[in-house]
């Protein structure tokens, strides 16, 4: 075992290039994980169903399961365990508690699996909770995030803020549904993509119109909020028949179709985002060299100051982040 010893400055949110940089890593086929992905998330859906969990504890579950594959091997026959360990993991962080003999077991039942023996349920039992620190430790350990408000209490929160109706949130609601299948969860946080469904609710309904927000007054600003707005309508564009929006009975008279998302983007103007230096993900150790699982010790730190101490504190550490 390796001797070395790594300081690591916890980044709750990766911009998209750097998520496909630490990726080359640990997901070899991008096409299978997409696939296994949206099974994986119907599988989290249903344990959700089962276990009466809010959608709070599914968005925290999908922030953790869509974390952990960046920094941790995509392999096909484990995501179920991974799926099932973030929800526990999940069910803990939002204060939705469950025993981890129910959850396994109902997870169990869900995959079809036959002859679930008390040696079965151990066993698995077991998996999930030795995943638990994997998956803490491609969260850097920050239990800031999913801690207090989550995306559909935004939505209500700045719909009334903005003064917009009923059916306007309501189907901003039904969007976020969807949103919790994609990486944008890791890539900005719960109330920019609530004001980036609240616009494309609008957009949809074509009775209340967008206003001239000032991105700084709802904490966020224009590049990551048009990040979030052309993530999901790329979405709906590239990945129609997954969505689950065109299902609901609420949003059948809308009568939506790929059209309908193409023809918004087209009056949207030119798509725009967050930039990354690509000339500097080379040099980010955090995005481009994959996670050494052998490292003797790690050690996370929430921001610049607290590394600054540490170092300072420690001058023979080796950093594992740059700024």
């Amino acid at each position: 075992m390796s001797n070395q010893s790594d300081l690591v400055l916890s980044r709750p949110y990766l911009t998209k290039s750097q998520i496909q940089r630490a990726q080359k890593h640990t997901i070899p086929d991008r096409r299978a994980y997409n696939q296994k992905r949206i099974l994986v998330f119907k599988f989290l859906c249903q344990l959700c169903v089962q276990l009466k969990l809010p959608r709070k504890t599914l968005e925290a579950t999908m922030y953790f399961y869509h974390r952990y594959h960046v920094f941790n091997k995509f392999e096909t026959e484990m995501c179920y365990d991974i799926g099932t360990s973030c929800l526990f993991l999940s069910c803990k962080q939002v204060e939705t508690f469950k025993r981890i003999g129910e959850v396994c077991s109902i997870a169990l039942k869900i995959r079809n699996v036959p002859r679930v023996t008390s040696d079965v349920l151990e066993s698995f039992k077991k998996r999930v909770m030795q995943m638990e620190l994997r998956v803490l430790e491609a969260c850097s350990f920050d239990y800031r995030i999913n801690n207090e408000v989550h995306i559909d209490e935004f939505i209500v929160k700045i719909g009334r803020e903005l003064s917009f109706s009923y059916e306007v949130c309501r189907l901003a609601w039904l969007i976020a549904f969807d949103v919790l299948k994609l990486e944008l969860l890791i890539t900005v946080p719960p109330h920019t993509i609530s004001l980036a469904v609240l616009k494309l609710a609008c957009e949809l309904l074509n009775e209340s119109k967008w206003p001239n927000v000032r991105y700084n007054l709802f904490e966020t600003d224009s590049a990551s909020f048009h990040e979030a707005y052309f993530d999901i309508l790329n979405f709906y564009i590239n990945v129609f028949d997954a969505c689950n929006l065109k299902d609901h009975k609420a949003v059948q008279k809308l009568d939506l179709k790929i059209e309908t998302f193409i023809e918004i983007k087209k009056n949207a103007g030119l798509e725009s985002g967050l930039k990354t230096n690509v000339l500097l993900l080379d040099k980010d150790d955090y995005v481009s060299k994959e996670r050494n699982f052998s490292v003797k010790e790690r050690r996370y730190v929430l921001n610049k100051e607290c590394l600054q101490e540490e170092l300072a504190s420690n001058k023979k550490r080796p950093i594992s982040e740059l700024d």
